[in-house]
């Protein structure tokens, strides 16, 4: 029985990779009680080995190819969007439609459920990467888009993504969020919470640490998973995974907005 633990914990990795990255994993791995605890808790690894691979590659690029802002700008904006295949922009552009029929809950979610995308998920769509593609090129041309917020970012936004998948009470009873959700228990938050501490503190063994700039993420951080926690209650009943996703999408995007501002502010 001793010997089941690390193989929980393995396989926990692996299905956060398979199920909220587009690597490939050749495994069929069962999703279960012992299972999706390590898949829902290793999602702050995913944010930090998706932030260490976009610098690792633009370190390794910068000698041969001298990129220029708009590349390096544009190499973060398509890279963070492949990584995950799209998965959290669906969640924004569904909840958008949704939210702005101004319907009921009950509406709210037929919504959600439909594969089709209406205006206003196109148009929230298009201002969300319009406004990030923006943010990464000024911040890339003023200031160089390098150091340890590259990594912070996504990992305190699927930290914030975790933890309210485990403590919030559910929209609806089905659906993905509703499954794994089942299998985890409300005590076992210390586990995105440990590997969130541990994925926060690799990026500062490599690049200079700014605790101004890191205290401003953290609260914003939690400034941001207050407001959508009451966001999602008023206009949806509770958390669902689209919910989730566009949860993460914005609070990235939130998190960009303090990192460009504080540039502005202390080195402007």
């Amino acid at each position: 029985m001793k010997m089941k633990r690390p193989i929980h914990f393995a396989e926990g990795f692996l299905l956060a990779i398979q199920f909220f990255t587009i690597m490939p994993v050749r495994k069929q791995i069962d999703m279960n009680d012992r299972t999706v605890p390590w898949m829902v808790g290793f999602l702050p690894v995913i944010g930090l080995l998706m932030g260490a691979s976009i610098l690792a590659v633009m370190g390794l690029a910068q000698p041969f190819l001298s990129p220029s802002p708009v590349i390096i700008a544009l190499w973060i904006w398509v890279a963070s969007i492949l990584w995950t295949g799209g998965l959290h922009l669906d969640g924004w552009t569904d909840v958008s439609d949704a939210y702005f029929s101004y319907s009921d809950h009950d509406k709210r979610h037929t919504i959600l459920k439909d594969p089709r995308v209406g205006a206003f998920g196109v148009l929230s769509l298009i201002v969300l990467l319009a406004v990030k593609g923006i943010l990464l090129y000024d911040i890339a041309s003023q200031f160089g888009a390098a150091g340890f917020w590259l990594v912070w970012i996504p990992v305190l936004s699927r930290t914030v993504m975790a933890l309210l998948l485990i403590r919030m009470p559910l929209a609806k009873q089905d659906g993905m969020a509703f499954f794994l959700k089942k299998s985890v228990k409300k005590e076992q938050v210390f586990i995105p919470l440990l590997l969130a501490v541990v994925s926060l503190l690799v990026p500062l063994l490599f690049y200079p640490f700014d605790w101004q700039l890191a205290g401003l993420l953290l609260i914003g951080s939690v400034a941001w998973a207050a407001l959508f926690i009451r966001f999602a209650q008023n206009e949806f009943g509770g958390i669902s995974g689209d919910l989730l996703g566009a949860c993460l999408e914005g609070g990235e995007l939130w998190s960009l907005i303090m990192v460009w501002f504080y540039l502005s502010i202390v080195m402007g």
